[in-house]
């Protein structure tokens, strides 16, 4: 991965108005929808981490994804990422309704699952608009 292309990826993100700085001793660092990117002050080393892969910490993604970030910049990559975990979300929210329907049928936990799924429509509604005025 090219060095410069990872700088023109974190400087997106620092210039992102949505993107907060959470600066450190030795690293400047944005977040965005739960996506980090940090630089290191010493070294220059750019990482992205996100917390999709464990809920407590942040995690670096695959370096797989590094070409995704530089391809759609970084706005673009972490609202479709953020897309991809809603999706996940409301795919496991849907699992558990028909589970619920099938056996307990529980009316305070369907009502639950529901007004979750609904709240995650909502988000992902949010960032489908957001990705299409950016386009």
């Amino acid at each position: 991965m090219n060095t410069n292309e990872l700088e023109r990826v974190f400087k997106q993100a620092r210039s992102e108005h949505s993107s907060v700085e959470v600066d450190g001793d030795g690293y400047k660092a944005c977040v965005y929808l739960g996506v980090k990117i940090t630089k290191d002050d010493m070294s220059g080393e750019i990482k992205i981490y996100d917390p999709q892969k464990s809920a407590n910490y942040y995690v670096e993604i695959d370096k797989g994804l590094y070409s995704f970030f530089v391809n759609k910049g970084w706005t673009g990559a972490v609202i479709e990422l953020t897309l991809e975990k809603y999706k996940d979300k409301l795919e496991r929210v849907k699992d558990s309704m028909a589970r619920e329907m099938n056996s307990g049928q529980s009316p305070k936990r369907l009502r639950i699952l529901k007004e979750t799924r609904e709240h995650i429509l909502k988000k992902y509604y949010k960032l489908t608009q957001k990705l299409n005025k950016n386009d």
